[in-house]
């Protein structure tokens, strides 16, 4: 029975898009850059890329997620990844002590 909801889903985006109007691009952009907010969200990270993209793309074309939403996720993203980039540090790291290249004996 899953399998009949999921492929209505599809059925249902693909009429979504075919009929949609002049902002199609624009707005496959924007459901890429959602699914991308998604994947970042603890409760979806186990489910397939394919499958958020599906998921995402509908959401935008059905009108589900609107565009300030998505603008403010992206911009919430990349001062994430800035705040990530500025923790990994450009500078050498420490030199670890030397280890000896003699095995201890098993005595």
């Amino acid at each position: 029975m899953t399998t009949h909801v999921k492929v209505e889903t599809e059925a249902d985006l693909e009429k979504l898009i075919s009929d949609y109007g002049p902002s199609k691009y624009q707005d496959i952009v924007r459901a890429m850059q959602w699914a991308r907010h998604l994947r970042r969200q603890e409760e979806f990270r186990n489910i397939p890329m394919a499958e958020l993209i599906d998921r995402s793309l509908f959401d935008v074309v059905s009108g589900k997620i609107k565009v300030p939403e998505i603008e403010d996720a992206v911009k919430s993203d990349q001062v994430f990844e800035e705040k990530m980039a500025s923790k990994r540090s450009d500078e050498p790291r420490k030199p670890r002590k030397e280890a000896k290249d003699e095995k201890p004996s098993k005595e």
